[in-house]
């Protein structure tokens, strides 16, 4: 019997279920990043987590990966395969009912994919009004919380180049990274998916990833402090990588350790 729902016979996952209450979703996305590196880098980053936390937690089951995402914005570029962020978020209320109903009381998402954000708070919700208390962690937000220069550059940027060659180098061709280039319309210059920069001010825009980028990185402006903008991810290695995900998988293990005692006071 292992940690690992998919790994399972019914009947293990039925005595596994008696003691183990809190469900660890990995949730990625299958979509462009830029010339360097994979489709699949945003789920393999989040079933890779997922697997080292199920490897030493005693608290939680781990459920498969959800690989699509909400990234319709990148589907100008070939192979990227998304859904809205209405289906993603009924996809995994769904499958969270069905992990309701054999005695899960929490929920964690590992999350590697930072368009899914909006259809997991609406399963979050969702859940919070069956008491049920759910946390999203957002990988390389929390390795700029413990290290701010592994902070968000951009799509594709340096760590997430580096977390990548630690988990799989042969799909990685770090080569071929680069800065990116943002693109600009007339005098406004786009900062990253959703804001461009006008005489000293930022405006929200409409935008698609092509609007932005001719080779799918890009540069994400503003997202963290203490970042160095001018870093290539040409300069990444896998023990930047390792480093960043066993900072990334210790802080999860110490989250988890707290988070299955958490308890709602006020319960409808």
């Amino acid at each position: 019997m292992s940690n690992f729902i998919y790994e399972n016979t019914w009947e293990e996952n039925q005595e596994a279920m008696k003691t183990k209450k809190l469900a660890i979703i990995p949730v990625g996305s299958s979509e462009q990043h830029g010339p360097a590196l994979p489709v699949g880098t945003d789920w393999i980053i989040a079933d890779y987590l997922a697997r080292r936390v199920g490897e030493k937690t005693d608290k939680g089951l781990v459920t498969p990966v959800f690989p699509y995402g909400h990234a319709l914005y990148h589907a100008d570029f070939a192979g990227t395969m998304a859904v809205s962020q209405t289906t993603l978020a009924q996809y995994v209320k769904e499958v969270c009912d069905c992990l309701i109903s054999y005695g899960f009381t929490h929920f964690l998402f590992l999350n590697g994919h930072g368009g899914n954000n909006n259809a997991l708070y609406d399963v979050g919700q969702y859940l919070r009004l069956k008491n049920i208390p759910v946390a999203n962690i957002q990988w390389f937000e929390v390795a700029g919380d413990l290290k701010p220069e592994w902070g968000l550059i951009g799509h594709g940027d340096i760590t997430e180049t580096a977390v990548m060659m630690h988990i799989n180098p042969d799909i990685v061709k770090v080569e071929r990274a680069h800065i990116p280039d943002n693109q600009k319309i007339g005098n406004i210059q786009f900062l990253d998916l959703h804001r461009g920069e006008f005489e000293g001010g930022s405006v929200y825009l409409n935008l698609r990833t092509r609007d932005v980028t001719k080779t799918g990185d890009l540069i994400e402006f503003g997202h963290s402090a203490g970042v160095d903008y001018s870093k290539s991810a040409r300069e990444a290695t896998a023990e930047l990588g390792k480093e960043v995900c066993d900072a990334v998988v210790d802080y999860t293990l110490r989250f988890i350790d707290e988070f299955v005692n958490f308890e709602f006071d006020y319960k409808k």
